[in-house]
Parts: C-alpha cells; sequence; structure tokens
C-alpha cells in the first residue's frame, strides 16, 4: 500500500488536478475517436462502439442523478422517475417543434415546471412510504404512454408515433472541430483512430455530444452543491433516521417534498437531453421499462453516490447493447439465439448485490483508498 497523503495537502491537490486533467482529456478525446463506429472483434463476437450511444448514455446519467436525489439521498422508493423524464422530452418536444424555441431555451420552462410537478407528485410520500409510495409511482410511470395516446393531446404530442423534432440543432461555424482532428492526427497512436475529416452527420453528433457533456456537467455540479449544504444534509437525516431528523428540527414535509421536486426537474433535463440526442420522442420510450432500467442503473452504479449514476448510465446503455450482439460464449462455438441484454443486466445486478452491495462506486472507492489513501488532516490545522 502506498503511504497516505493528508487530505487537503499539496500532494493530494496535485493527486486531484491530475485526475481532472486526465478525465477531460479522455472526454474530449472520445468523441473523435468514435465518429466512426469502432466494431473490435473480441473472442470471435462483433461489438460496436458509437458516438450515438455514448451520448444516450450521458442524458441516462442525468436520469439516474435525478432519481438519486429522491432515493439514495432522501430514502424516497421511486419507481416512477421516468414520468419526470418523459414529460421533460416531450415539452422541450412540442416547444421546439411547433413554436420554434431552442433546446436550452426549453429548460426555462421544463424546469421550474417539473420542479412544482415534483413538490406536488411528492404530496403522497409524506403520508405513505416504502413500498407502497413505490408502488404509486410505479403506477404513474406505467400510465404515461396511455396519457401520451389521449385523443385531446395526440395532435401536439403525436400519439403512438411518437413526434418527429425538426431542429436546426447543427454546429455553430466558430466550433473548431476541423482544426481539432487536424491537431490529433499529429498524436502517435491516435491520430490513425480519427477520421481524416468529419462528414455533416459526424460534426453534429459531436456537437450534440459536447452540448449534452456541458449540460451534464451542470447538472452534476449544482447537485453536488445542493447536497454538500444544508439541503444535502437534512435528505440524508431524513433517509437514516427519519425521528431523529425531525427531533433535530428537520421539517419533514418540506424536505420530502423538495427532494422530490429537485428529483423531477434533474429528470425533465435528462428528458430533454433525451429529446435533443435522437430528435425523437415516442411514449413507449417513457414507460415501466424506463422505469426499472434507471432504478438497475441507480443499484448497479451504487445508490447515494454521484458516481453511480455515472456508472449506472453506462450499464445500463451498453450492457443490454454489447449482450445482444455477442453470438456466440465467448471462447467457444456455442451459439447464443436471441437478445440476452435484460438477462446479462439481471444477472450483474445479482452479481453485483452480493458482491458490491453499494454498488459499483462504492468498490471503485474501496480499491481507490487502498491503493492511494488519504488521511484526514490532523487537529488543528
Amino acid at each position: 500500500m502506498k503511504a497516505a497523503v493528508v487530505a487537503g495537502s499539496r500532494q493530494h491537490r496535485q493527486r486531484q488536478v491530475i485526475g481532472w486533467v486526465l478525465f477531460a482529456v479522455v472526454v474530449a478525446l472520445i468523441p473523435f475517436l468514435i465518429a466512426d463506429t469502432y466494431s473490435p472483434t473480441i473472442f470471435g463476437n462483433r461489438y460496436t462502439v458509437g458516438l450515438g450511444n455514448l451520448s444516450q448514455a450521458i442524458a441516462l446519467m442525468v436520469a439516474i442523478l435525478g432519481l438519486n436525489i429522491a432515493t439514495g439521498y432522501s430514502g424516497q422508493l421511486s419507481l416512477g422517475h421516468s414520468f419526470f423524464v418523459g414529460s421533460g422530452a416531450y415539452l422541450s418536444a412540442v416547444m421546439v417543434s411547433e413554436f420554434h424555441w431552442s433546446y436550452l431555451s426549453t429548460l426555462g420552462v421544463v424546469v421550474p415546471g417539473l420542479f412544482l410537478f415534483g413538490v406536488i407528485f411528492g404530496l403522497p410520500a409524506l403520508r405513505i412510504q416504502g413500498l407502497y409510495l413505490g408502488l404509486l409511482t410505479f403506477a404513474v410511470a406505467a400510465v404515461f404512454p396511455s396519457i401520451i395516446r389521449l385523443e385531446n393531446v395526440a395532435n401536439r404530442t403525436g400519439g403512438s408515433n411518437g413526434l418527429s423534432i425538426e431542429s436546426d440543432l447543427e454546429p455553430p461555424t466558430w466550433a473548431p472541430l476541423d482544426t481539432v482532428t487536424e491537431w490529433l492526427h499529429a498524436i502517435p497512436g491516435v491520430g490513425s483512430r480519427v477520421p481524416d475529416g468529419l462528414t455533416g452527420r459526424q460534426e453534429e453528433a459531436v456537437y450534440k455530444y459536447f452540448l449534452l457533456v456541458i449540460m451534464a456537467m451542470v447538472c452534476f455540479w449544482l447537485v453536488r452543491n445542493i447536497l454538500a449544504g444544508r439541503v444535502g444534509r437534512a435528505f440524508v437525516a431524513i433517509r437514516d433516521n427519519p425521528l431523529g431528523a425531525a427531533a433535530s428540527g428537520v421539517n419533514l414535509a418540506a424536505y420530502k417534498t423538495l427532494s422530490f421536486g429537485i428529483s423531477a426537474a434533474v429528470g425533465g433535463v435528462a428528458g430533454t437531453m433525451l429529446a435533443m440526442h435522437s430528435g425523437f420522442v415516442g411514449p413507449d420510450e417513457f414507460g415501466f421499462s424506463l422505469a426499472i432500467l434507471l432504478i438497475v442503473g441507480l443499484i448497479v452504479g451504487g445508490s447515494g453516490t454521484l458516481h453511480g449514476a455515472v456508472v449506472g448510465g453506462l450499464a445500463i446503455q451498453y450492457v443490454p447493447l454489447w449482450s445482444s450482439q455477442t453470438q456466440t460464449l465467448p471462447g467457444t462455438d456455442v451459439a447464443l439465439e436471441g437478445p440476452y441484454g435484460a438477462a446479462i443486466l439481471g444477472g450483474l445486478l445479482i452479481a453485483i448485490t452480493f458482491a458490491l452491495p453499494g454498488g459499483a462506486a462504492h468498490g471503485f472507492r474501496r480499491i481507490k483508498s487502498r491503493l492511494m489513501p488519504v488521511a484526514p488532516q490532523p487537529p488543528g490545522r
């Protein structure tokens, strides 16, 4: 084990800066490396790594982040988070298609609107909790596709056919995408993976990717600041010991409804991101299947952790995709017929539950504490 560095020391800050720089470099390079779909062959199976899948995973990270606020941090079992995600997606889609708003400007309606609806939605949590609250929220998620198909709103939502979004979401002329591509060609080992020139569709995909990354980073930063303050401490207190929190002066009713409001607002942003990525919204995309996937992502990544939302988003996006592309059992000629994505994702959930009860984020944190230990500051400093 390496010698521990003191938290807040110069060595500790240098380690943090190096880690964030490496993270920023990877985030900036990835879209250019997989602008052309990368398809490696592993153990006789061909897997695809595309920029579109990664962009969708980023939106799912934000969706799990919102769910984490209500369930992971404040302890309210919410199984209907897909309702908030779908509401945000349809609000943005209608405003962009019908009223020609930009995607970013729709957030001025999506965020406060979903926050208010989340507060109203959280009122039943004041009287019911546990499985009963979970069942109520799951029922809301199950009826969302039926609401979208109602005749009174079908003329705007597209009904069962969904709604295609007509938007000129193209990279601005000042975006230096071609210049960055030329720079990357000069890097040994990296330039060979970068296309000689980005096509119009690839430029649009890269531009959307960076927009989604920026939106996700803002969401994570804002949520981190909220959870690090008085509101976050109240959420955790309610989750761990409601009676003790009430005895300490925490207003349970106010903070429970506030947690649902913030959770719904972040979920609405995730819906806007999904609509921005695909340019299409359909009722079946935001039903109970998505609600279950978000819960799985929360558990796999790690409930009550910000990093867990990142891991969970990648897991629910890529595990079903790659497992469905597995045609033969790795290392053998045994053929696998049919999509095995859901089965493998379920097996992964069981394995995580037994091996890492706190999720993958807790496991990574444990490994990091062994490889790069950090000692608390001594008293008096």
